[in-house]
């Protein structure tokens, strides 16, 4: 787990591993809006350790049952990935 996640981190949603389902498979972008469930207690519980986040994609997505479109989601700290620092164009 990563202590630069927040509120107002920018982010992309990827899948944790090989051979495990992405919940969002179109790995979208977005901005970590809130904690949520276990992110304030640590607590351990079906997807594991660890923190969720409340994400609003920067786009309207759809998970990978299928459902949505959704503005935002909970999402498990071990599939976010701080998304790459924008440069300055002058």
């Amino acid at each position: 787990m990563s202590d630069d996640f927040g509120i107002g981190a920018q982010v992309v949603v990827r899948a944790a591993g090989s051979g495990e389902l992405a919940p969002w498979p179109d790995e979208p972008s977005g901005v970590i809006v809130r904690s949520g469930g276990s992110a304030l207690a640590g607590v351990w519980g079906r997807s594991g350790g660890g923190r969720m986040w409340w994400v609003e994609f920067d786009e309207p997505q759809t998970n990978s049952d299928g459902d949505g479109p959704f503005p935002s989601a909970q999402v498990h700290e071990k599939f976010l990935e701080l998304a790459p620092p924008v440069s300055d164009q002058e």
